[in-house]
């Protein structure tokens, strides 16, 4: 037996064991495809496509199996996708709401940080106008004691 057909059989034996969930390297609830195949047999990444029957057949029972998915669905599960489908449609709306929110309450803090500054500037000059009348009202004071 050649080399070849050993590898053919190695592919061959990992497609049989993923097909009935009973695999080996993988978990049995990967889904098929020609690098779960790879990887159950041992082989390299892409070493299957020397071998166009086998890619072929794995083809074949990926298209079957997804051809039988939808009607596997349970009406509990498409319940449960409803109302999952339903919460995101929710958190979206409450997400955008926030959003907004964030948005204008970033304008407010903008324009109240905008007033701070004004009457920070405001008070500095009434302070220094402040200390201005001060040292009037002590010059006053003692032009008024010289003058007694």
């Amino acid at each position: 037996m050649s080399k070849s057909e050993h590898t053919k059989i190695l592919l061959q034996k990992a497609l049989d064991r993923i097909l009935v969930h009973s695999t080996q390297r993988i978990s049995p609830e990967q889904k098929l495809s020609v690098r779960a195949v790879e990887e159950e047999a041992g082989l390299g990444n892409g070493s299957a496509y020397y071998y166009r029957e086998i890619v072929a057949k794995i083809r074949e029972h990926v298209n079957r199996l997804n051809l039988k998915e939808p009607s596997q669905h349970s009406d509990q599960e498409s319940a449960l996708v409803t109302k999952l489908r339903k919460s995101l449609r929710v958190e979206k709306r409450i997400k955008e709401k926030y959003r907004f929110q964030i948005i204008k309450l970033r304008q407010q803090m903008s324009m109240l940080a905008a007033i701070q500054n004004s009457m920070t500037l405001q008070i500095q000059n009434y302070t220094a106008k402040l200390a201005e009348a001060g040292t009037e009202v002590l010059q006053l004071t003692e032009l008024k004691n010289r003058s007694k």
